[in-house]
């Protein structure tokens, strides 16, 4: 940044809106997702007393949430954000990271390398999680992976 000229680092205002919505946005379903799933492994275990830690954000907490039980023991959640993709808070997580990337412009590729190395890191990752979830669970992960179509954008992957 330090140097190109500061004009080209400036944008209009509804493209600084739409980043910032953007980011928001992500922020709230990785927060949100990530909250879900940690109450509900609470819940499984009968923990009902959550910490009033910042940010306590709406729709954090599951009531009745649609779950899988499992053969092997274990709960699949298939409620709240985990209903729509199997990993929401690698999508809203990566769109961050881009997001901080778009605020940089166009000048570099620098700014993007985090977020170019972040997906391929989740893509591996998730790969991994879910031929070892197909190892683990069986039957009941085909089950899950047809009522949770999509690894990581709805409607499209």
């Amino acid at each position: 940044m330090a140097s190109h000229d500061p004009e080209n680092y400036r944008f209009s205002t509804p493209t600084y809106v739409a980043l910032y919505a953007t980011l928001l946005t992500a922020y709230y379903i990785w927060d949100t997702s990530m909250s879900q799933k940690s109450r509900f492994k609470m819940q499984t275990q009968g923990i009902t007393t959550y910490r009033k830690t910042f940010p306590q954000l709406p729709w954090g907490t599951l009531k009745n949430p649609t779950y899988i039980q499992t053969a092997h023991g274990n709960r699949l959640l298939t409620d709240g954000w985990w209903r729509y993709s199997r990993k929401p808070n690698y999508v809203a997580d990566w769109t961050m990271s881009l997001t901080w990337g778009l605020v940089q412009g166009t000048c570099s590729a620098i700014p993007y390398f985090y977020s170019v190395f972040f997906i391929v890191v989740l893509i591996h990752r998730c790969s991994r999680d879910f031929e070892r979830c197909a190892l683990k669970y069986g039957k009941d992960w085909d089950k899950y992976c047809s009522i949770v179509k999509y690894k990581f954008i709805p409607g499209i992957y």
